[in-house]
């Protein structure tokens, strides 16, 4: 990927000036390294700059001339030119663990949640659990989806404290579970009035976590209804094959897909996925189309003319279904939607949800700076520091892009934190309700969650950058 990075930049009538002193006003040290007037070393600011200068998908944005000593950070260089639109693109200096964050291998003690506050009138805080994942130290700890975290070692959650006290490595947690009852006939979710409880320590481990979260199927009706909750598009397409073959083999009617936890990932994968859900017949049709700068364009499409293209491929399991049920939170993201968009061509995508999809339009190369060698002045090895470039738009085989603002479920039903995969959880149970044509009977039918707090403040548990990622990898061959 590097040696092709040069070779662009050498063949690219974009020209980078960040090395020449008389333009920029940096001086050569006489090393691999650059340093301003100032003395400060400038090396990572020039590979953000020509980095996003070969690779940006707005690319137009970064100006011919720049002067490093204009910008106190790397990260400042990116913000100067950054499109309005890009929510994505990062600069990193953490390269090593985020390749492992990619692959749903990180630290956490095994919660994700969303936050609100706690009422009307103060700054306190809560954290819901959306998911506990299984065999971690916080399902060992009994916390489960719809606890309500109040207070973390014995201190309340409130608005300026949150980020330091959940992110601690040890955590103490008091909470309280949500649970459904009835003011004036209505049936609402509480939670302030059940009883408070308090783990023992929860100590944050290093876990590597299987995506496929449940496989399940449900006989109801006649239908064999499958269900199949996906928490993040790994490059292990293993997993996903072996699901969906448990899937076949049962038989299955119909298909509802859970990517409410699923912030996207690798094409790859995704390209598995699509293909072993699209409808017999549509083998080798096209999947996404993919559009570059004009400088990535054209040297791609001297390697391969369809180099813009991914397509439906050959593969065994396949489900050849011609609905699909999709679960979607405001998490869903980046290659989850894109599956949403690649398939709708070709099958109908029905689409239930409390909220919009995230709106993750774009497909991302990561790329460290390994031409350097050395440290910057804060001793990080400069390989370490590394560029996370949206680099293409996504559009389907018709040329659409239309999640720009995430997509928008057809069926708007709140999510009440049940447990994920029942008959009792009101996504699911609306999914089972239109496959049946009938209506499947819910405990509490009208439940509604924190309503009167206002909107979520956001979704927490996995790291940031894994939250909207689709990780494209361009058929670059070396020179």
């Amino acid at each position: 990927m590097k040696k092709i990075f040069y070779f662009m930049l050498s063949a690219a009538v974009f020209t980078f000036t960040a090395c020449h002193k008389d333009e920029n006003d940096v001086k050569d040290s006489g090393q691999e390294n650059y340093r301003g007037f100032d003395g400060k070393d400038y090396t990572v600011h020039n590979f953000v700059y020509q980095t996003f200068g070969a690779y940006y998908y707005w690319s137009n944005n970064v100006p011919s001339r720049i002067n490093f000593e204009n910008f106190d950070t790397p990260y400042d260089v990116l913000e100067s030119f950054r499109e309005e639109t890009d929510r994505f693109s990062d600069v990193l200096d953490n390269y090593t663990e985020t390749t492992k964050y990619f692959d749903n291998d990180y630290k956490t003690d095994g919660t994700n949640y969303a936050l609100y506050y706690a009422d009307k009138t103060s700054d306190n805080i809560v954290a819901a659990l959306t998911y506990v994942y299984s065999g971690s130290p916080a399902e060992k700890a009994g916390l489960k989806r719809g606890d309500v975290i109040t207070a973390v070692n014995g201190t309340k959650l409130t608005a300026s404290n949150y980020g330091t006290l959940l992110n601690e490595t040890v955590c103490t947690y008091t909470y309280k579970t949500i649970s459904p009852t009835t003011v004036d006939g209505e049936t609402k979710i509480e939670w302030e009035n059940s009883e408070e409880k308090t783990t023992e320590a929860v100590t944050k481990i290093d876990m590597k976590i299987d995506p496929v979260l449940k496989v399940k199927t449900f006989l109801v009706d006649g239908k064999i209804i499958g269900y199949f909750l996906y928490d993040s598009f790994t490059q292990d397409t293993k997993t996903i094959m072996n699901a969906v073959e448990k899937l076949q083999a049962a038989q299955i009617t119909d298909l509802v897909l859970d990517l409410r936890l699923n912030g996207g990932g690798y094409v790859t994968t995704l390209d598995t996925l699509a293909s072993m859900l699209v409808p017999d017949g549509n083998e080798g049709n096209v999947f996404i189309r993919t559009e570059y700068n004009s400088l990535v364009s054209k040297f791609l499409e001297e390697e391969d003319p369809d180099f813009n293209k991914e397509y439906f491929v050959p593969i065994s399991p396949k489900l050849n279904l011609s609905t699909l049920y999709v679960l979607i939170s405001g998490s869903t993201a980046s290659a989850s939607e894109e599956l949403i968009s690649g398939l709708s061509p070709y099958m109908n995508i029905v689409i239930i949800g409390e909220k919009n999809s995230y709106g993750k339009f774009t497909s991302n190369v990561l790329i460290n700076d390994d031409e350097d060698e050395g440290v910057d002045d804060n001793g990080t090895p400069y390989s370490e520091w590394a560029a996370y470039v949206s680099i293409a738009c996504c559009k389907n085989s018709l040329g659409e892009m239309k999640f720009a603002k995430g997509f928008q479920p057809q069926y708007v039903v709140k999510d009440t934190y049940r447990e994920l995969g029942t008959l009792e959880e009101p996504l699911f149970s609306q999914a089972v309700s239109l496959i049946t044509g009938k209506t499947v009977a819910k405990k509490a039918s009208a439940e509604v969650v924190f309503d009167c707090f206002g909107s979520s403040l956001g979704t927490f548990g996995k790291p940031e950058i894994t939250k909207a990622a689709m990780i494209c990898k361009p058929n670059f061959k070396k020179h």
